[in-house]
């Protein structure tokens, strides 16, 4: 049996014991609403269509969401189902209050218990790859990938309306215009969150996706009764909707009606799996359900930027966020050369992309730092050698941090320096880094407050609480490091 992931790439915390409770890592509804029941008629369908029972103690329905904003309305999407309300401008706009809206959700209609199965979809009812015509599948095989493939089978399936024999399914699925992915963000606001790396990552991301589109255009142009006119904005759409709702599974990459209405709970045990033997994908209760309770899986540990740019949506705080760190490598530096030559002789297979001969910058990944004595869980060690290392200022302390690799484990800078003072001039530097970059964040953050700013009447309000959440979940992150490294370098001064 195997775990079936989100395609939605991975970025892969706890907070510190006597930290204060934080507020839920998901999308619940709030406690005094009750579950709508809506499209009483889908499971049946999905049913006749599978040749299964799918599920017997689960039913589709909405749930409502609140959050407060500065708008008195809202156009409000999430990963599986989007509400449009319309905007008031913004002379009209009301003091913030909790704005409610209702989202596509799973609800338990039978009591559930721990470790008890809650749904099956077999395969014959999964949208995958395979399913596309043969002719299709030929001439996209060496120019597409399984998540192309899988948005080609639903352009196609979309294309063919009410013929399609997914037909209930794919009408579920949100526009282009109700997605907040952040490939469908305007330019200012993506400029809004310009200092976390997410910005940089959705244009390449945008760019990857029209490179894809140009790649099977001709392929698709030769069917036209499939696909009709073909256009970017059509493939960008159905590449969003595989991005943010399908499952990796060993079936491929798999749109799996039914289950892609379970929303995101960063907290919970239970994902969805493919059992190989049964052919079916499944998803197991990690705790007990009562009636009426929503049901909810962890889609994977995924970070605010991630989520945002994969998902649409966003945690108010989410225990998987990190930051990258990004650090240039001058090469005026007389040592510079030097410096690759033994970083390159000491690397580890899994530090081969960190650096190579005549990059001037690389960045490192950090999680919100755990205390362990000296040790900052959270700040990878393979950082600390790096700042260890290029920030050397003689020969001599590289062929000592060379040596003393040679004669331990091969790996470069892992202990610290035996000169405290060069040690904490390395983690010196890279505070600096940090310092620089919590600035950066705390700046930006401070803006999207502002009520009457430029980015309250420029960014969509739902977007703009995202870039919040991503900003501020950064900024935690940095400021967790720049407290060990602060910490640390007092502390090795001292000793």
């Amino acid at each position: 049996m195997a775990a079936g992931a989100r395609i939605g790439r991975c970025s892969p915390r706890r907070l510190p014991a006597g930290a204060p409770p934080r507020p839920p890592t998901c999308r619940r509804p709030t406690a005094a609403a009750t579950p709508k029941v809506e499209d009483e008629r889908f499971l049946p369908w999905l049913r006749s269509k599978a040749g299964a029972n799918i599920s017997s103690v689960l039913r589709v329905g909405t749930s409502p969401l609140g959050r407060s904003l500065f708008s008195s309305s809202l156009f409000l999407s999430s990963a599986h189902y989007s509400v449009y309300v319309p905007l008031l401008p913004l002379h009209q706009q009301q003091p913030p209050s909790l704005l409610v809206f209702f989202v596509r959700s799973l609800f338990a209609s039978q009591p559930i218990r721990k470790g008890d199965c809650m749904m099956q979809v077999p395969y014959n009812a999964l949208l995958t790859e395979d399913k596309l015509p043969e002719g299709v599948r030929r001439l996209l095989d060496g120019v597409a990938g399984d998540t192309t493939k899988t948005a080609v089978l639903l352009l196609m399936e979309q294309r063919l309306g009410d013929d399609s024999g997914w037909a209930p399914y794919v009408s579920s699925l949100p526009s282009s215009g109700r997605m907040h992915n952040m490939m469908f963000w305007a330019p200012n606001e993506l400029h809004m969150v310009r200092n976390s790396s997410v910005c940089d990552e959705t244009i390449v991301h945008r760019e990857h996706l029209k490179k894809q589109f140009s790649m099977v255009k001709p392929a698709l142009e030769r069917f036209p009764h499939l696909f009709g006119e073909i256009k970017l904005e059509d493939f960008l759409h159905a590449s969003a909707l595989v991005s943010s709702r399908a499952w990796q599974t060993s079936r491929g990459v798999s749109l799996i009606p039914f289950a892609d209405f379970l929303n995101h709970d960063g907290d919970s045990d239970s994902i969805l799996v493919y059992d190989e033997q049964k052919d079916v994908s499944e998803v197991i209760a990690d705790r007990n359900y009562a009636v009426g309770e929503q049901v909810m899986i962890r889609y994977g540990k995924y970070s605010n930027a991630t989520l945002a740019l994969n998902f649409g949506f966003t945690l108010s705080r989410n225990i998987y966020d990190q930051a990258l760190v990004w650090i240039d490598m001058p090469e005026q530096d007389p040592l510079y050369k030097k410096k690759i030559d033994i970083w390159q002789k000491h690397q580890t297979p899994k530090s081969e992309h960190i650096c190579s001969p005549g990059c001037t910058k690389t960045s490192f990944a950090i999680k919100e730092v755990k205390y362990s004595g000296d040790k900052g869980i959270g700040v990878p060690q393979i950082l600390r050698a790096f700042v260890r290392v290029f920030y050397a200022t003689s020969t001599e302390e590289l062929e000592e941090m060379a040596m003393e690799a040679a004669e331990n484990d091969g790996r470069l800078a892992r202990r610290p320096l035996k000169h405290a003072e060069r040690e904490v001039h390395a983690h010196r530097k890279l505070l600096l880094h940090v310092d620089n970059m919590m600035q950066g964040h705390s700046t930006a953050v401070e803006q999207l407050e502002i009520v009457d700013g430029t980015a309250s009447r420029n960014m969509h309000p739902f977007r703009k609480e995202m870039a919040k959440d991503i900003l501020a979940g950064e900024l935690q992150v940095l400021q967790s490091a720049h407290a060990w490294a602060a910490n640390y370098c007092e502390t090795v001064s001292m000793s």
